[in-house]
């Protein structure tokens, strides 16, 4: 291939990457909540493919410079924690379009591209849709008084899409009295549905409430 033509073919490329990993940017930062992203990790995502399709293109046919790029790259150690198992689903996807425009695989990488962000748009019409849902929980002393507690989770069931009871601790104070602590995790379907959850929790009499947490709300009473 004479030169002329492989530096057109590069500028082809990185064209086609930068515009397929801005359409997974746009439906990360369609499809993903304010409060849940960070804008690094929406520049990653384009940087990553472009960066991603610059190595293929660079080790091409040779296995020898494969190694030798890759064992680099071994050497590397990334530090940062993604907690959310969707955004690394993008990651994925910006890695692959990288990889396919790299190998000059372009109709895979567009169809790939499309079929990724129509799919993710379909779920955010779907009860699975993140945008609709708002994670909490709740640490509450109960007394050592089982029917509340039996009476506490089932009023989180019928507010919740999904519970459950991540953790309990026994203190004993200095006059010899136990209390027991449960916390339950949730997830509620929108914000009208917290703030009742919310309010019903309270009417609680003989329960103290340490803490209580939605995703953009955070109440406290007692000991926090």
């Amino acid at each position: 291939m004479a030169s002329g033509e492989s530096v057109l073919m590069t500028l082809f490329t990185i064209m086609m990457t930068l515009l397929l990993s801005a359409l997974l940017v746009f439906t990360y930062d369609k499809t993903t909540p304010q409060m849940g992203r960070a804008q690094n990790f929406i520049q990653s995502l384009m940087l990553m493919s472009l960066v991603t399709a610059t190595i293929m293109q660079s080790i091409g046919d040779s296995l020898a410079l494969s190694f030798g790029i890759f064992g680099a790259l071994a050497i590397i150690r990334f530090r940062s924690i993604i907690s959310d198992p969707r955004d690394i689903a993008f990651i994925f996807a910006t890695m692959a379009v990288g990889i396919a425009c790299g190998v000059h695989s372009f109709v895979n990488a567009t169809l790939g591209t499309l079929a990724f962000c129509l799919i993710i748009f379909f779920l955010r019409l779907t009860p699975f849709s993140i945008s609709k849902q708002i994670k909490g929980s709740v640490r509450l002393d109960t007394g050592n008084d089982m029917n509340v507690l039996q009476s506490i989770e089932n009023l989180i069931a019928r507010h919740a899409v999904t519970h459950r009871l991540v953790r309990y601790r026994v203190t004993q104070s200095p006059d010899g009295t136990e209390a027991t602590e449960y916390e339950f995790a949730f997830i509620v379907r929108d914000i009208h549905e917290a703030r009742k959850l919310h309010d019903m929790l309270h009417e609680f009499s003989g329960v103290k409430i340490q803490r209580l947490v939605f995703e953009d709300n955070f109440n406290t009473t007692g000991a926090g």
